[in-house]
């Protein structure tokens, strides 16, 4: 397999950048929702986790836009569609994109919106430049929450695109960015 994209496939980076973000993504989501569960003594080793996984996806999907820059994926596969797909593709890009470091960011907001520190990864913590607010705290969290929601299903619509790709439109989208399938 190759390194870098070529102008009919994904290459090995942006395959692995890619599946590595998609897990991330969901597992950051899901410690998020089960940590606001957990008891209290419990509750501060969920949120570590939670925090880790977001910093995790930041570092990664910043790895893999800076990838997607320097190693322009291929072509999209035409269809029977026409272009008006190959723009809708584009668009859903650029939001997931978007929401993929806005998510992150609003959970720091939030984080130092409560007056705590930022735990990176145990290693060290970055302290909060403010002092807590709660109303801010509690509005941070709510987009940060929402636009969570709203990835996961962007995220769906992006996985259902590529399947009906695969399975109904008999392209070659899905077999370029899972490897097994080629």
């Amino acid at each position: 397999m190759r390194i870098r994209n070529s102008a009919k496939t994904y290459g090995s980076v942006a395959i692995a950048l890619h599946w590595i973000v998609a897990v991330l993504v969901p597992a950051a989501w899901i410690s998020g929702h089960l940590g606001d569960m957990l008891p209290r003594p419990s509750h501060d080793v969920g949120l570590f986790m939670h925090v880790s996984l977001g910093l995790s996806m930041l570092g990664f999907a910043l790895a893999r836009l800076a990838w997607r820059l320097a190693d322009p994926p291929p072509a999209p596969e035409a269809t029977k569609f026409g272009t008006w797909t190959v723009h809708a593709g584009e668009i859903a890009h650029l939001l997931i994109y978007g929401i993929m470091f806005a998510i992150p960011i609003l959970g720091i907001l939030t984080q130092f919106a409560r007056g705590y520190g930022l735990p990176v990864f145990g290693l060290f913590e970055i302290a909060s430049p403010w002092v807590g607010d709660r109303g801010f705290a509690h509005d941070m969290k709510e987009m940060h929450e929402a636009l969570a929601n709203g990835l996961m299903i962007l995220i769906g619509l992006h996985a259902g695109a590529a399947l009906l790709h695969h399975y109904w439109l008999h392209d070659r989208t899905l077999r370029r960015m899972v490897p097994g399938l080629r």
